[in-house]
């Protein structure tokens, strides 16, 4: 009798979430998620959708920075793992969306508990906090901004997923002292 339990899509991606930078674009495809680069509209960094063949794809903001790209990425992930059945004809994610503009939810049928869902997914994929503490060790002494670099992140990214102010936030704090 083999007692080897089905392996899930989130046992494939917690594989690429050994090592970092984590590999999204292999986890994505990994679990039959084609990842596509494209011009979207201006401030729509990504989207996720469903083929006419019942497949899904994510399609990131081909202008944006690779480190903004990868957190779309992961972020759509996020959606598909854990909204899938919220997935019409596309969802399009944008700044927005992670903004205080309530109006963005009447377009979608999203509301902000899920969009903060898929940043939690985005995080914890991208930036295992168990690698966190390998990098640090492995470079002692780097700054936040090193270890970002090293995790293919923004700076803000990590910042946030360590629990520091972000650079705005802290030149804010330094300048009310």
């Amino acid at each position: 009798m083999d007692e080897r339990k089905p392996r899930t899509n989130l046992d494939i991606i917690a594989e690429f979430a050994k090592e970092y930078p984590v590999d999204v674009i292999g986890a994505a495809q990994a679990i039959g998620v084609r990842v596509l680069f494209d011009d979207l509209p201006k401030g729509v960094s990504g989207k996720i959708q469903r083929s006419s063949d019942g497949s899904y794809y994510i399609v990131a903001n081909k202008h944006e920075a690779p480190a903004r790209q990868r957190f779309t990425i992961a972020h759509e992930l996020g959606h598909y793992m854990y909204h899938r059945s919220l997935i019409g004809d596309g969802i399009a994610d944008s700044p927005a969306y992670r903004a205080p503009d309530e109006t963005v939810y009447e377009r979608t049928p999203l509301e902000r508990f899920h969009e903060t869902q898929a940043n939690q997914f985005a995080a914890n994929l991208l930036m295992p906090k168990k690698l966190i503490k390998k990098a640090e060790s492995d470079n002692p002494g780097a700054s936040v901004q090193e270890i970002a670099h090293l995790f293919k992140v923004s700076e803000d990214a990590m910042r946030i997923r360590k629990g520091l102010p972000t650079k705005q936030k802290a030149s804010v704090l330094a300048s009310a002292n």
